[in-house]
Order: structure tokens, then C-alpha cells, then sequence
């Protein structure tokens, strides 16, 4: 890391604070800023300073509450790290520790379920194992679906992966199907 990365990331941790008080924008919490700096770390490719951030948060969520929402996410989160470093064991272990978490203080049915579902169903399709990312990826859909509506263009990465599946997994019938869907929301207006 160079010294100026260091000054950078020294100068975004006072400023987000006093950013707030500048624009006269509420104060946020010190879970918000934690979590504020543990994304900047990850955009700035710091990867190992965040994991060191996350596990610094992990006892004080961890310990509140086991249906508090931000202990999911920092599994998630955690889990992502490890998918970006080349782990994806340990991205896997993560991403199923995340969904019963997510489960447990959002509900089954929220659509923040969707993905871990999905990035597990990816870690599973790179492993050559489609009949296994198949159900994975049909119920982050369904999440979605159930959330957005079924002709909301922000369906379209999920179904365009689940195309891919499906032929990956000989179920020609039904991805012809998703590409009719798939072609129809394309065809959409923003």
C-alpha cells in the first residue's frame, strides 16, 4: 500500500462523520460508519483490511442478538471477500452460514435471501455441478420475483444465469422458456 492509500483511507474515516455535520445530514451510527468503511476498503481492493474490519464487527453483532440482521450481513460479506480472494471453500462456508442468519431476522421469504442463493449457485455451476446451483438459483428467483414482480427488468441477470443452467443441465424444453422471458423483459422499456 502505497502512502497515499494509507493518508486516503486515514482522511475517509473522519470525514464521513464530519461530512454529516457539514450538510447539516444526521450523524450516522457506528455500525453505519464501520460498515461505510469496511465497503471503501473493498472498492480501494484492500481486501485483507476489510476481513480484519468484519472480524473486529463480528463479536459485537454476533453477541447482541442472533436474529440481528448485520450479523448476516457481515457473514455475507465476509463470505464475498473470500469469493474475491480465490477461496470459494471458505466463500461457500460463509454463504451458508449467511442464509439461515438472513432467515432468521428478515424472514425466508425476504429477498435478501437471494444472494447468498445466488452466489452459492455460481460457486456450484464453476465446480461443474449445475444439478446442484439449479435449485439454488430457481429460489433466489422466486425471492425475487415475489418481491419485484415477474416483468421487472431487474430480473434479467438471474434469469439470463438460470437460462444457463438449465442448458448446462439438458432441460432444453425449459430454457427455451426463460429465453421467451428473457426476451420479452429485454424488450421492455426501462
Amino acid at each position: 500500500m502505497t502512502i497515499v492509500q494509507e493518508t486516503l483511507f486515514s482522511w475517509v474515516w473522519l470525514l464521513v462523520p464530519l461530512s454529516f455535520l457539514v450538510t447539516g445530514c444526521p450523524a450516522t451510527s457506528d455500525w453505519e460508519q464501520q460498515w461505510q468503511l469496511v465497503q471503501i476498503t473493498i472498492k480501494a481492493g484492500r481486501l485483507h483490511d476489510a476481513k480484519k474490519l468484519l472480524t473486529d464487527i463480528l463479536p459485537s453483532v454476533r453477541d447482541k442478538d442472533p436474529t440481528d440482521e448485520r450479523y448476516g450481513q457481515v457473514i455475507f460479506q465476509l463470505g464475498e471477500i473470500a469469493r474475491l480472494e480465490g477461496n470459494t471453500s471458505e466463500a461457500e462456508s460463509f454463504y451458508w452460514k449467511a442464509l439461515p442468519l438472513i432467515a432468521n431476522s428478515l424472514g425466508p421469504e425476504h429477498v435478501r435471501m437471494a444472494e447468498p442463493l445466488t452466489k452459492l449457485a455460481s460457486l456450484y455451476e464453476h465446480k461443474d455441478q449445475p444439478q446442484v446451483a439449479l435449485p439454488l438459483l430457481k429460489r433466489a428467483l422466486a425471492l425475487q420475483e415475489k418481491t419485484w414482480g415477474t416483468s421487472n427488468r431487474q430480473l434479467l441477470p438471474s434469469l439470463k444465469h438460470y437460462h444457463l443452467l438449465l442448458m448446462l443441465s439438458d432441460r432444453h424444453d425449459e430454457a427455451i422458456e426463460v429465453l421467451s422471458r428473457i426476451s420479452h423483459l429485454e424488450q421492455t422499456p426501462s
